[in-house]
């Protein structure tokens, strides 16, 4: 599972330091490149984003995750590789939307 596979949840996960959350991953293992790549993975990376929104939007959330209800959902993209300065943008413009409709959003680099 990766964020190629847009129409598939990689990951979810109720934390047990906050058990009123409950986490969607992304795994992202793209690298970032030259201009083009990053529209590109860009692109890919808004698919995959945009999929996790239809899942949390649609109630999906609560007949296929055990436990959901009542919980407050976070999309969670765990990088590979650092955000360049137009990740970076399109992240922060993302949480800052999804934050008006209650879904938590953010990133989180793994090496």
């Amino acid at each position: 599972m990766s964020v190629t596979d847009a129409k598939t949840i990689d990951m979810w996960g109720i934390p047990k330091w906050d058990n009123n959350k409950i986490i969607l991953g992304i795994a992202d293992h793209l690298e970032w490149g030259d201009k083009t790549q990053q529209g590109e993975h860009l692109l890919v990376l808004q698919e995959k984003i945009n999929n996790y929104i239809a899942f949390i939007e649609s109630g999906e959330i609560y007949t296929e995750i055990p436990g959901a209800l009542g919980k407050s959902p976070v999309i969670r993209v765990q990088g590979k590789y650092e955000l360049p300065e137009q990740g970076e943008l399109f992240i922060d413009r993302v949480a800052e939307t999804l934050k008006e409709v209650g879904i938590g959003f953010e990133f989180v680099l793994k090496a």
